[in-house]
């Protein structure tokens, strides 16, 4: 796995908070902190900005942390869905880190064979 597949770019949506401490500046400022966090950036002032190391993290533990800290994740339909689909992939893809492709490449020059049958063999046996 090259190194930059190692990293996610994500945008976390907050709920609509008239308290700035709910807000997404204050959730970058607390994500900022956190080991395997490279970029904690708000867009709005209910989006933030991430980009996060999957060795340490994934969007689900990211999501889990802010609602620990009370902060609220916009629950519509659509992110819900988004959310779920991010979680997925990233789980696979860690599952994924751990296996060395490399055994799986050939050496320069060798060939793979694959097994072919005998072309009357199907209707020696259909006799």
């Amino acid at each position: 796995m090259e190194d930059a597949d190692r990293y996610r770019c994500r945008r976390i949506y907050l709920k609509q908070s008239d308290d700035p401490a709910c807000q997404a500046r204050a959730a970058c400022e607390v994500l900022i902190n956190i080991e395997g966090i490279l970029l904690a950036s708000p867009f709005s002032e209910t989006g933030a900005h991430i980009i996060y190391s999957l060795d340490k993290l994934s969007f689900e533990i990211v999501t889990e942390l802010l609602g620990e800290l009370d902060f609220e994740m916009d629950n519509s339909l659509l992110l819900i869905l988004r959310n779920s689909i991010f979680c997925f992939l990233e789980d696979n893809a860690r599952d994924n880190m751990q296996i060395d492709v490399t055994e799986f490449h050939q050496q320069d020059g060798e060939i793979t064979e694959f097994p072919h049958l005998d072309n009357n063999k199907y209707w020696d046996d259909y006799h």
